[in-house]
């Protein structure tokens, strides 16, 4: 029985862990409450919708396991969710000198806010409010509202737009904010509209606000596919601002801008379980023969 119980825990474990990066999750923009999907990648499906949230506008969303961070267009304040209990848990922390915020991203550790007061600003802040850096977009026009971090080839980058809802393209800068490349992914040929950006840790997907779908790219930028999505219903249409994924996931427990390993079981686990589930098996058919 307790080969039973722990085959069972690490099967569900691995479960779990692989369906949880099934998911992007998008803040829409609204003239009342903001709204929040669950999408389910593959299908463009909506799954979940979270509403109840602070502030007016929807912009920018981080999901950390069960718990989403986001902003509106109109305090500077970042809140925090939970996603399990549907419950909003108010203002986390506030971004100084700023009176809007736009997206948001997430290194492990600390927060990326991309500045929505007409700057090309994007601060690095502590989830206690401690602002650790702030940096400047070079290509970014001001009121950008599409921003990204990701860790390639062991070093943390970010990604950013270059306008608000327009059809551009997304540059790649280093964590100081110097600019590495321009139109790093090169939208304006799949877009009516390019706003938010999430990383999965394989592939890039970028919302196409006005046309209730989003794009999918490689991680060298070159386009996949655009992804139809379905299930809005009337009131809570697609506006969508900014994307995430589940960054528990994708950075798994690197944190500090040093990437790290996702949580999904290394090939070797598979094996256990497939091993531990055969000996399990015989174990079942030696109680039954008996």
């Amino acid at each position: 029985m307790k080969k039973l119980l722990v085959l069972s825990c690490l099967l569900a474990a691995a479960t779990s862990s692989a369906l949880a990066d099934n998911f992007i999750y998008g803040d829409n923009a609204t003239g009342g409450s903001p709204y929040v999907f669950q999408i389910d990648k593959t299908t463009g499906a909506v799954t979940n919708t979270y509403t109840g949230l602070s502030g007016v506008n929807g912009r920018g969303v981080v999901v950390v396991g069960t718990t989403m961070y986001y902003t509106s267009a109109t305090t500077n304040a970042v809140y925090s969710y939970n996603l399990a209990t549907k419950t909003d848990n108010g203002p986390l922390f506030t971004v100084a000198g700023s009176t809007a915020l736009s997206t948001i991203a997430y290194d492990g550790t600390n927060f990326w806010v991309g500045d929505y007061s007409g700057t090309n600003h994007a601060y690095l802040y502590s989830p206690t409010g401690t602002l650790l850096k702030t940096v400047s977009l070079a290509d970014c026009t001001g009121y950008c509202d599409g921003l990204e971090y990701f860790v390639m080839n062991g070093k943390g980058y970010l990604l950013s737009n270059e306008a608000d809802g327009s059809v551009d393209n997304y540059d790649l800068y280093d964590t100081s904010g110097n600019l590495i490349q321009a139109d790093y992914i090169n939208a304006a040929a799949h877009s009516g509209g390019t706003t938010g950006i999430a990383f999965d840790g394989t592939d890039f997907y970028t919302s196409n606000i006005f046309q209730g779908s989003f794009n999918e790219w490689s991680e060298s930028g070159t386009f996949i596919k655009t992804i139809t999505l379905t299930g809005a219903n009337s009131s809570d249409p697609f506006l969508i601002e900014d994307l995430s994924a589940d960054y528990s996931q994708v950075l798994g427990g690197g944190g500090g801008g040093g990437g790290g390993t996702g949580v999904t079981p290394e090939p070797s686990t598979f094996i256990l379980l497939g091993t531990g589930l055969t000996g399990f098996a015989g174990l079942v058919r030696r109680r039954f023969v008996r």
